[in-house]
């Protein structure tokens, strides 16, 4: 009789990649997944459904996924993720994938083979149908991000209205030409954000310059680089929004180092509000979000679906920002 290694060998791929197709994973390509079914019925390989049937039983654990916890902001995510878990009797595997769309395979794979019951998605770039047939066949919660045409439950903040309130705060110093650095990602963050930015300067009469907006890595020569390119640009810029406090640390160290060429004086408002808003000097205004909330009430929604219980919060979830005017 076949067997998964049988499988795996003629089709030139791993035995989890065979495991995947058979569990409908939509993160295998198409190319891939049609190789392994063709040799799978060549070989007229049967599954052990005994076996799956065994690993059906409830792990008892759920994954929650982020980009990176080299930002902060993150990090408090996962604190907050912990407590809610603490009491539940599940366990919760915290991992990320450093922007790698492989990686992130790997904890789907959790689902897909029954080593994890649900998943909880922070900031994740996986392509809106993969995600959309991901939450049919998975309990599925996203943090930080939600998408209006999809019918999965989410947890951030109202993203439009803290783009809306950041901007206002620079329009209210008497700031006319305000800058937005954001981030190289297309998220539904930035995209809120960017939303409440043009609608605060247009309520001001202020026309939308594309070019005081651009993006950049959590790098700071590029950082520099971007910063200096919109200066170069627009003269007279007197504000700047950055997306996270992480982008605005490294300007603020531009500027004191002498590398970002800015005209005067410039205020700055990042998001997150995280410690590095508080520790850099001169301190940041941020806009401040729930992190440890975030994280908590992710593991909270996620549990009420596992545990088949009728859903007592609105597909989105929005929880209270706070805007913090320090020194920037």
């Amino acid at each position: 009789m076949s067997s998964v290694k049988e499988v795996a060998k003629r089709a030139g791929v791993s035995s989890a990649t065979v495991s995947r197709v058979l569990n409908k994973d939509p993160a295998v390509k198409p190319e891939t997944r049609n190789k392994v079914l063709q040799i799978i019925r060549e070989l007229n390989y049967k599954p052990n459904l005994m076996a799956k049937n065994l690993r059906k039983q409830s792990s008892k654990t759920i994954v929650m996924v982020l980009p990176t916890m080299a930002n902060p902001f993150f990090a408090g995510i996962a604190r907050g993720a912990q407590a809610a878990i603490s009491q539940s009797g599940y366990n919760v595997i915290i991992g990320t994938t450093e922007f790698d769309k492989l990686q992130l395979s790997t904890y789907v794979n959790l689902l897909n083979t029954n080593l994890a019951d649900g998943l909880i998605l922070v900031s994740s770039n996986m392509p809106k149908e993969a995600l959309r047939q991901l939450a049919k066949q998975h309990p599925v919660v996203l943090c930080n991000e939600y998408y209006d045409d999809l019918d999965i439950q989410s947890v951030s903040i109202n993203n439009r209205q803290a783009g809306y309130d950041a901007t206002c705060e620079l329009l209210g110093r008497g700031y006319r030409s305000i800058g937005y650095i954001t981030g190289t990602r297309e998220s539904s963050s930035l995209l809120g954000r960017m939303s409440g930015y043009r609608e605060a300067l247009q309520e001001a009469g202020i026309a939308f310059n594309a070019n005081l907006v651009a993006k950049a890595k959590s790098n700071y020569e590029q950082v520099i680089e971007v910063v200096n390119s919109i200066a170069d640009k627009e003269k007279s810029i007197e504000g700047i929004i950055a997306n996270s406090d992480m982008l605005a640390s490294y300007i603020l160290k531009g500027i004191k180092e002498g590398e970002i060429r800015l005209p005067g004086h410039v205020g700055l408002i990042s998001f997150d509000g995280t410690f590095l808003s508080e520790v850099m000097n001169p301190a940041l205004s941020t806009v401040a979000q729930p992190m440890y909330d975030l994280g908590f009430s992710s593991v909270g929604l996620l549990l009420q679906k596992l545990r088949n219980k009728p859903e007592t919060a609105d597909k989105r979830l929005f929880l209270p920002h706070r805007l913090i005017v320090r020194e920037t």
